[in-house]
């Protein structure tokens, strides 16, 4: 089975810090895969809080993550300092993909290219929803034309 290979976003939109604990290392005592994801779903929670939002509430709407897929490059120890860079793209009708880049600030190396694939969704009626004109403008995407 062939690797995946993920490119980071060509912009953007965000960036966040955090520190590898001790809980975030396991018995090979890197970071821990497991942890990698956790790491990576604050960032979409903080990306979405940047501008103003969380993933219950976008103009009234949920956000959920249908697709995850991480490319490890690179190893990160306890008390690194990672910097996750956060973009998007891919924007469809329901939603669109948030690409992240992982980099080690210690080691100046990239640990992971990522990206999810998210959906607009009303938990109140549990359906899928299109993609609020207003979030498509407020992230500088064409709110016309949707594919």
């Amino acid at each position: 089975m062939p690797r995946i290979k993920i490119s980071p976003p060509d912009n953007f939109l965000f960036s966040m810090e955090r520190s590898i604990g001790i809980s975030d290392v396991n018995y090979a005592k890197h970071l821990d895969s497991v942890a990698m994801v956790k790491i990576l779903h604050e960032a979409r929670l903080q990306f979405l809080a940047s501008l103003g939002f969380t993933e219950s509430n976008i103009y009234g709407l949920g956000m959920v993550v249908t697709d995850m897929a991480v490319y490890y490059r690179s190893e990160s120890f306890a008390n690194d300092r990672l910097i996750v860079d956060v973009g998007v793209s891919g924007f469809n009708r329901y939603g669109f993909d948030i690409g992240m880049q992982v980099k080690n600030s210690a080691l100046e190396a990239v640990v992971c290219n990522a990206k999810m694939g998210v959906v607009f969704f009303d938990f109140d009626a549990h359906k899928i929803e299109q993609v609020p004109p207003a979030f498509r403008s407020l992230l500088g995407q064409p709110t016309s034309h949707a594919a």
